[in-house]
């Protein structure tokens, strides 16, 4: 990984460990998905979605601050822990980020964006439900806390995804961002480079390549019901090259050039600034 741009006197524990790099990859999906949702402030097509969306931009943020708190807290770091988390969020080089290139992609439009957050809430769901099972007690007992404030966001992408399907007029422009989004979010289902041992220690039950059946055997169904079986994607299904590597650090202009440069300016100004 890239260096880490800190304030003075901060030294950050190793990053490189399998936990540490599971623990990125969970806080870096929802840092980013929660930045491009944040996008909606104000231009929602609706007061009440623009209320929600910045409901929703605000947990996805504050539950990459709640992990990356676990990442430092379980590695022993024992400096100032606000500032530990804020480096981790804002201070890493582009290349050290962990999150799925489909995270990264901007918002389009409100159709693409529903389509976005109908997946990511599911597959955040199945990975809180197995890293409840891990045995690092602080990582479990975050997934179950988290798991309950994530069903208020399952319950409104379920509701547009039945309110878009049932109407005639928005069904093809919502199955046209679903044709787009699914098959980029298998990079949700990348390893974080050395997840394997994590998943041997018993820190994250099955993995990431593990949540893969578990969505596809909840979401195939609601698919199909809907009349959009020709989106279910094969079992076999693997992102695109261009929505690959996202756990490896490999991202997109929609990242390097977009998120990344407006979402560490401030920081990267001064790291070490007391606000």
């Amino acid at each position: 990984m890239s260096s880490v741009l800190t304030g003075p006197d901060l030294a950050l524990p190793d990053l490189h460990t399998p936990r540490a790099q599971v623990l990125l990859a969970v806080a870096d999906d929802n840092l980013v998905t929660g930045h491009r949702s944040s996008h909606w402030t104000g231009v929602a097509p609706s007061l009440e979605e623009d209320l929600a969306f910045s409901t929703i931009a605000q947990d996805g943020i504050s539950h990459a601050d709640l992990w990356y708190r676990v990442l430092l807290q379980g590695a022993g770091f024992d400096g100032d822990l606000r500032a530990g988390v804020d480096a981790l969020g804002l201070g890493r080089d582009a290349d050290g980020y962990r999150h799925a290139v489909v995270c990264e992609r901007p918002p389009r439009d409100f159709a693409f964006t529903l389509a976005r957050h109908w997946v990511h809430v599911h597959v955040e769901a199945a990975r809180l439900q197995a890293l409840s099972g891990s045995n690092d007690a602080e990582v479990a007992a975050l997934a179950i806390k988290l798991a309950h404030e994530l069903r208020y966001h399952r319950e409104h992408a379920d509701h547009w995804f039945a309110r878009l399907t049932g109407d005639d007029g928005a069904r093809g422009r919502f199955a046209d961002a679903l044709a787009v989004v699914l098959p980029e979010s298998f990079g949700l289902f990348e390893p974080a480079p050395g997840e394997h041992e994590a998943v041997a220690d018993g820190v994250f039950p099955g993995g990431h390549p593990g949540l893969r059946p578990v969505w596809l055997e909840s979401a195939a169904p609601v698919l199909v019901t809907a009349g959009l079986g020709d989106l279910v994607p094969a079992d076999d299904a693997q992102a695109p090259a261009e929505a690959a590597g996202g756990r490896a650090g490999r991202h997109t202009a929609d990242f390097t050039d977009d998120v990344w440069p407006e979402m560490t300016a401030l920081y990267r100004a001064d790291p070490g600034a007391r606000w």
